[in-house]
Parts: structure tokens; sequence; C-alpha cells
């Protein structure tokens, strides 16, 4: 997991805790920024300067209830701020290379290079920009400078920094010294080759407001211009997440094309769920080897027929029980399950009761599951007889579980 997502996780978490603390009976400054953080993360228009907080998001309540939702909505928002929409650089780029090989403009919404190149990661895709930048350049064989030079000159100039060109200066006059026009061109790709292959990593604009609201409510002085977001308010997190290996080690049936599927979404499940020290991993992943029969499904083999009519379980509809069948490394269950689940991870789970089997569900699931049922703190109490009768309802199980906690155990040195 990147340090700006475990970052993310710490800030929902924050959020969670310090929305509904915002003091007063009536809406206030806070409450508004909140509230626009709310929309902007949920991509809804900004809030009508008449409308009050909160009003429109959520169904009428009072404003404690609105506070309790927006807290909700955060934690569950945050932490899915995609990890890198790319320097303002990258879209200039984009729109450059589009133009020199006359391809239709950029589709609105669509990432720079999304559709110029196969799909890699963003390092990837700015050497290939580079690259095929500099090709298109260097293979630019009129003798007078051209609209793509004037566009190329543009770009290497804010790139750099630079004060833009003078009206009456052509392309590439007062950049490089170079005896013709065909030199220069082979001047400014081998710079733009060098600008675009160091760019950094930029934070997604929606940090910026994660970061501007946590430091209002905390009463925190404002971000230094030169600061990242989250900078100063989260230490840097050494890297402590499980491998493969050690998921092998805990169960030695698993299929490990499998868990190299799993790992990454575990991972996140536990950062975000805060099952981060080695007794709380060691239950977690105890409990989850478990229900998921080694980590080898992500769904119970029976077809779910015997749940169906469980009004425990919501299930009030026919077919339910077969819908609904168990799904997840902690296997949730039934309709009113899947519908608080999809509610706090963002996904209509009624509609598309499936979902639940995807590797990346199936690991959030469970992290919501014990986050909702507090289990880390029967974890930090060892107490595995505890943890058994809130996630079995009963004791069924239980030599298997101690098995996997044993062998956890061990893996993280406990």
């Amino acid at each position: 997991m990147k340090q700006i997502e475990i970052w993310r996780s710490q800030a929902a978490a924050t959020l969670a805790f310090l929305v509904p603390k915002i003091g007063g009976t009536a809406p206030n400054e806070r409450d508004g920024l909140v509230d626009d953080l709310v929309r902007a993360l949920n991509n809804l228009p900004a809030r009508p300067a008449i409308r009050q907080p909160y009003a429109g998001i959520f169904p009428a309540a009072d404003l404690t209830t609105w506070r309790n939702r927006a807290a909700a909505s955060l934690k569950a928002s945050v932490p899915k701020i995609p990890n890198v929409e790319g320097s303002i650089y990258d879209g200039a780029i984009d729109d450059l290379i589009r133009f020199i090989r006359k391809l239709p403009a950029r589709p609105t919404g669509r990432s720079p290079y999304a559709g110029l190149f196969p799909a890699a990661d963003l390092a990837t895709w700015r050497k290939q920009a580079a690259q095929t930048l500099a090709a298109a350049i260097t293979s630019m064989v009129e003798s007078t400078p051209t609209a793509a030079d004037g566009r190329v000159d543009d770009l290497i100039r804010v790139m750099s920094s630079l004060p833009l060109r003078p009206i009456l200066r052509k392309p590439y006059e007062g950049l490089y010294p170079a005896p013709n026009l065909n030199q220069s061109r082979k001047l400014v790709a081998q710079r733009l080759t060098q600008l675009i292959t160091e760019l950094k990593d930029d934070f997604n604009p929606k940090d910026i407001l994660v970061d501007q609201t946590i430091r209002a409510l905390n009463n925190l002085p404002p971000r230094l211009a030169n600061q990242e977001p989250y900078a100063g308010l989260y230490p840097p997190t050494t890297s402590d997440l499980i491998t493969r290996e050690q998921l092998f080690a805990i169960a030695p049936i698993a299929d490990r094309d499998r868990l190299s599927q799993l790992l990454p979404h575990l991972n996140t499940s536990m950062q975000r769920y805060e099952i981060n020290t080695p007794l709380r991993k060691a239950h977690f992943l105890s409990q989850t080897a478990h229900e998921s029969d080694g980590f080898n499904t992500n769904e119970e083999y029976a077809s779910g027929a015997a749940y169906e009519g469980r009004r425990d379980l919501g299930n009030t509809k026919s077919g339910d029980g077969v819908r609904f069948k168990g799904r997840g490394l902690i296997q949730v269950t039934g309709r009113s399950n899947y519908a608080e689940c999809g509610q706090a991870l963002g996904v209509d789970l009624i509609n598309n009761p499936q979902r639940l089997g995807d590797f990346e569900l199936a690991c959030l699931s469970a992290g919501w599951y014990w986050d909702t049922r507090n289990l880390n703190a029967y974890a930090d109490q060892d107490d595995v007889l505890r943890i058994t009768r809130i996630i079995n309802g009963g004791l069924n199980g239980l030599e298997d579980r101690q098995a996997y906690l044993a062998r956890a155990k061990r893996v993280f040195g406990i």
C-alpha cells in the first residue's frame, strides 16, 4: 500500500471521529466545510448559497443525525480517492501528442494518456509519452516553424518555469542556441524527454480538500504552500504489509494464484480498518481463512437455499436465500446484511449480490464486518472464543480456527 493510501485511511478515521463532535445546535461554518467535502468526494453539484449544510445530500433529519451520516460518508469515501490524477502537465502533454498526431481531442473525464498507450502505470505512460513526443518533434520536416512548434515551445517554457514566448519571437528562439530549426527541434525533444520523465506523482485535488477540512476541524494552521496534503498531520508510515508467503504459511492449502489476487485487497482492507497489530492480524486472518476454506473461495459452496425465509437475515422475498448466500471472506449472508454492507462500501449489493464475491469486495466486506462488530477489541484480548461466537453465532469450526490462529501467531512472532 502506498503512503498516500495509508494517509487517506488515517484521514478517513480522523474525519469520522471529528465531524460528529462539531459543536452547536445550528449549522456553522465547519458544517459548511464538511458539506463541501462530502459533495466534492461524491461528485455532487456545489451547495446553493441559500441551502443549509447537508440538506439535499441526506434525507431530512436533525443536525446530529446529519453530522453522523456525513462522518460515515467521509469514512467510506476518503479511502476511495483515486491514487493519482497526475501532474498538471500530464494533460498538456497528452493534448500536445494528440495535436501533433492529428488525433481527436481527449474526451472529457478521461485520464491523460489513456487511449494513447496500452494500460500501464503513470510512470510508464510518461516514458512512452516522452518517447512519442521526441520522435514526433524530431520527425518534423517543415523548414519554417509550424503551429505544432509553437505548442511545443509553450509546453517546454511552462514546464521549465520560464516566461512565455514574446509574440514576435519565433518558436524555440531564446531557448537553446542552435544553427537551424531542425537542430532546435532535436534539443527541445531531448529537454522535453528529461522534463517529462522527471515528473513526480501529484496528489488528487480531493486530497487537498480532505487535508483542509481536517486542519480546520482541528484548529490547525493552514497547509503551507510547499507542503503536500497530509504532510505534518500524520507521520510517514513504515510499510508493514502482509506478504503472500505469510498467507501461505497460515493457510498452506491455499491456491497461490488466488493468494496473489487477494493480497493487495487484504492489505487495503486491513489498513483501512486498523487491523494493524500482530494479534489483530493473526485473529483476522485465521478467521477469514476458516470462513473461506483456506482462502480458496469467496463464497460458500452451498446453494444458500437453507436461508430461504430467514427473516432474521432479512430474507423476506422468494429466492432471497440463494440470492444472498454467504459471500466475502467473512461470509456476509442475507438481504439485510448485504444492504448494510453495500451502503457502507458504496456498492449496490441488493441488485448485484454476486459482486460481493469479487476479490476486492470479498476483502473489504470482511474488514467492514470486523470493524462494525468491534472485533479488534477482542483480538487485542486474544479472545478467540468471543470472536468466533460473534462471527459464527456459536463455536462451529473452533478447532480449525484455532489451528489457523496458531500458525498465524507463529508467522507474526506472537
